[in-house]
Order: C-alpha cells, then structure tokens, then sequence
C-alpha cells in the first residue's frame, strides 16, 4: 500500500446484502471490503448505499457498516408507487461523480457492485479521467461490461462457515427462553442468539423463520403494559407434550 495514494470506497450495500443473504445465507463481509480497499492506499470516503426503507432486515444490517466507519447513505426511493421507484443507483453515481470534482486527490476508487448500470461511469472514470478503478464483487454475481469496464475486479471470498445453524440447539434455545422470559420476540432472539453462538445473524434470522413456517413456533401478539408486542410462543400441541 503507498501511503500517498487517497482511495475512495463506494458500497451498492443493496447489491451486497441481498445477494449475500439470498445466494449463500449470510451477512456481508465488511471488514474483507475495508482490507480489499485499504490494499491500495489510505481510505479517505467510505460511503454505503441503500434504500433502508425497503426491508427491516436490511435496516439491521446497516450497523454492520457503522462499526467499521462506513458513512451509511440512505437512498430513499419512491413508496408511494404500487411499483417501488428504487434511486439508489443514482444517489451512489452522484457521489461518485461528486467525489471525482471535488477530492482530486483520490487516485483509486472501490466501488462494491455487480450491477451492469454502473459500466458506463466506470469505463469513464478510467479511461477520460485517468483514474484506477476496483471493482469488487460477488462471484458469480458480477455485470460481463462491468468486468471488462474497469482496471481490475476483486472478488470477495464467500466463508459459508458461520452459516450453519444447529436447529435442535435453536429450537432449544427458543424455548428456555419463552419458558424464562414473558415476551420474546423474533428480533431479539436472533440478536441474542447470533451472538451467544457466534453464529451469522442473517443465517439464524432464516432458520428461525423456517422453524415458524413448520409451526414448530408461533407468533401472537401480546398486550403489555408500554404497547402491544409480537412474540414467539410454543403451540398449543407441542407445550403439551413438552
């Protein structure tokens, strides 16, 4: 890494998030990004990109990018279509372009995508203005353009390690908890178990939903005395035989 090189890191965290959790059932890997980037020079803007209103899941997953200093950018779209109008793509070729006319002194710019609409200013950014383009990407999940449009293309090592998730262990972990506790929620569970096993919070997040779609959950909402709540109970059946 030369010290003297300013790199600039651009996050389509939609892209990475979605892919990420629905191919391979996992968070995304900030930290392989910040270490990928920080390869050529010393990272000066790191921003992220992400509509936060169009899925809670992703709302949740956007701490991940605070932790590691990664300016989160919120690119609300348009809600109130029957089709949602999606700007983030816009909002994230606007601070790259706006990024280029201001900071001069950024040599290489990162940016995480797969999506073919980001081709034309990558080619662009390399070719007329003379600047070293990173693209970095999941395998598999990379544009054809925008593979060949930039100065290099770094795909992300996918570790699938932390995504197994013991069901019976969850199963038994849900249970204690709804014995022990008066209101446990889905979130909550997830948050807490992830961490207690170290275990990835989107896999745990999917095999908890499996197990309420096989009933072996429910959820019900409870008074309590701040507002009502959705929490996980045990049915009926299954309290029983427990």
């Amino acid at each position: 890494m030369s010290l003297d090189e300013k790199v600039a890191l651009f996050i389509d965290f939609e892209y990475l998030f979605y892919t990420m959790s629905n191919q391979y059932g996992i968070s995304p890997q900030v930290q392989d990004i910040i270490d990928i980037a920080s390869e050529y020079g010393e990272l000066k803007v790191a921003k992220a990109f992400a509509d936060l209103a169009g899925s809670e899941e992703l709302r949740r997953a956007a701490y991940l990018l605070r932790t590691q200093s990664i300016e989160m950018v919120d690119a609300a779209g348009d809600h109130s279509r029957e089709k949602v109008k999606n700007y983030t793509d816009f909002t994230m070729l606007d601070a790259i372009y706006g990024t280029y006319l201001d900071l001069e002194d950024i040599g290489t710019i990162v940016i995480v995508t797969g999506d073919g609409h980001f081709s034309s200013v990558v080619a662009r950014l390399r070719v007329r203005c003379k600047k070293n383009i990173v693209v970095i990407g999941i395998p598999h999940f990379i544009n054809r353009e925008l593979y060949q449009s930039a100065s290099e293309v770094r795909e992300l090592e996918i570790d699938t390690s932390a995504c197994f998730v013991d069901r019976e262990d969850l199963i038994a972990f849900v249970k204690n908890s709804i014995h022990t506790h008066p209101y446990v929620t889905f979130n909550k569970t997830v948050s807490i178990y992830s961490k207690v096993r170290q275990v990835d919070e989107v896999a745990v997040r999917k095999t908890l939903a499996a197990l309420i779609d096989e009933n072996i959950f429910v959820q019900l909402i409870e008074q309590t005395p701040q507002s009502d709540v959705r929490v996980l109970r045990i049915p009926d059946s299954e309290e029983a035989i427990a």
